[in-house]
């Protein structure tokens, strides 16, 4: 504690350049009550670092891309450095940082560690479930990216108490998706496509896990019936080459573009007819809630906590995993809607994002956790 105020620490494996989708969340904490700052690991990236540029400290226990045969300092280094920065909480993002962090808080007397878990299958090969066995036991709270993920968590880790695990979601910025005003024509020019296209999408890396393969097999039935379908896909990744091949040899390669990485997804969005997630495994994905709060339709695999985040079909379609005959059928079904129950959907949905999966929401969620913990281990 310092000047009266919980210090919080947020330690990540490495920093890549990017920016941080939960930035504004972390920003957001009640600035009166909490201090953060962050910890990363190692340094992947000379980028400015988005945390730096809205006023928090940022400090990285190496300057390199690895510890490499060095590795067996970065705890006591991690330590050092959580005890002169007097830090009451340390919030450990993904099972490196967890690790370690736990490692270095019980060095450090740090009275409360928690750990993010962002996705499933975490604990998935033996060395892992030994060094949770070992050092979860110090864990206060688990925090998992949807009620999949926690499941998963008590699944892959038997010892664990079940009350110690929280499904805490995931969130975005509401506005930033839900108030983007873009005229439709003109983002279709913008991603080639014709005014008068119907538009399917989808959006992540592109590879084996996110299926996009069968939403291009699917694609090509559609195109049979609907000479003027498009499909956009965005990401990289790669099965980039393959993608293309195939739609090619489907015959409807002029009809799939493929958009590499875009700034503005609200554009995209705003562009789109329907958008289809065909993972075969998903956490809780963030580009559905995103679609979603813009007002798209969403057609999504019943798989991970895509059926939490579509109210298990009531806010979109679900369709199994692996198929695409079923997910042809999805999308075919999307094209014959009506206009009026496309539009009840869609309201639906954007009202469910926003009172579940705003980062005000998150905020929220994870001040009262952190107030809970601090009256119980701190201020008792």
């Amino acid at each position: 504690m310092r000047d009266g105020k919980i210090i919080i620490a947020r330690l990540w494996p490495g920093y890549w350049g990017g920016v941080p989708s939960d930035a504004d969340v972390v920003v957001g904490i009640n600035p009166e009550k909490y201090q953060t700052i962050i910890i990363h690991l190692t340094k992947n990236s000379s980028n400015p670092n988005t945390y730096e540029q809205k006023g928090k400290k940022v400090f990285y226990l190496t300057d390199k891309s690895s510890w490499g045969y060095l590795r067996f300092l970065a705890v006591p280094k991690l330590a050092t450095l959580l005890k002169k920065q007097g830090v009451d909480i340390l919030h450990c993002h993904k099972h490196k940082s967890t690790i370690q962090g736990v490692l270095a808080a019980k060095l450090a007397g740090v009275p409360i560690i928690i750990a993010h878990v962002h996705g499933l299958g975490r604990t998935r090969n033996i060395k892992r479930k030994l060094l949770n066995f070992l050092l979860l036991r110090y864990v206060d709270k688990i925090l998992a990216v949807g009620e999949a993920t926690r499941k998963d968590i008590l699944q892959s880790n038997p010892s664990i108490k079940p009350e110690k695990v929280i499904n805490i979601g995931n969130s975005i910025d509401l506005d930033y998706f839900s108030s983007a005003r873009y005229n439709k024509q003109t983002a279709r020019r913008q991603f080639g496509v014709s005014e008068n296209s119907f538009v399917f999408a989808t959006a992540g890396r592109l590879a084996p896990t996110k299926g996009q393969h069968y939403l291009i097999s699917a694609f090509a039935r559609i195109k049979k019936q609907l000479t003027n379908a498009e499909l956009l896909i965005v990401g990289t990744g790669e099965l980039k080459d393959e993608l293309a091949k195939q739609a090619a040899d489907w015959g409807c390669d002029s009809s799939v573009h493929f958009l590499g990485r875009i700034k503005n997804m609200p554009e995209f969005y705003s562009a789109i007819d329907v958008f289809v997630l065909p993972s075969v495994a998903e956490g809780l994905p963030r580009t559905l809630i995103e679609a979603m709060a813009a007002g798209v339709l969403c057609i999504a695999s019943d798989i991970g906590s895509i059926p939490e985040i579509l109210d298990n079909g009531r806010l979109g379609l679900l369709v199994p995993a692996k198929n695409a005959d079923a997910l042809a059928d999805a999308m075919l079904k999307t094209i014959n809607m009506t206009p009026q129950e496309k539009e009840t959907i869609i309201i639906s949905a954007k009202e469910y994002i926003k009172t579940n999966y705003s980062h005000n929401v998150m905020i929220k969620r994870i001040e009262k956790i952190y107030d809970t913990l601090v009256d119980e281990k701190i201020r008792q």
